[in-house]
């Protein structure tokens, strides 16, 4: 399965937002980060790891609620290609 399909892309944000926060991906998949209870701190965790991760930049304005949003910017933005660890 190539990196660029969403369904390996939504898995690799929730495997990295599970190493975080030590939820299931199951969980992270279908549950907001609101209803898994993650405030500002945890967010903003979240973001530097996706942005390290993928090389990117997230501007502060772009909406971030759950594992499909990191997704939907990342497969926008065509930066659907992680860094090697």
């Amino acid at each position: 399965m190539a990196i660029n399909h969403p369904s390996a892309l939504h898995q690799n944000i929730a495997q990295l937002i599970q190493q975080i926060k030590g939820i299931g991906v199951a969980r992270l998949l279908t549950k907001s980060f609101e209803q898994l209870g993650f405030d500002l701190v945890d967010l903003i965790d979240i973001i530097l790891a996706v942005e390290k991760k993928y090389k990117i930049t997230i501007p502060d304005e772009v909406p971030l609620h759950s594992v499909n949003d990191f997704v939907s910017f990342i497969q926008a933005n065509k930066l659907a290609e992680p860094v090697p660890a």
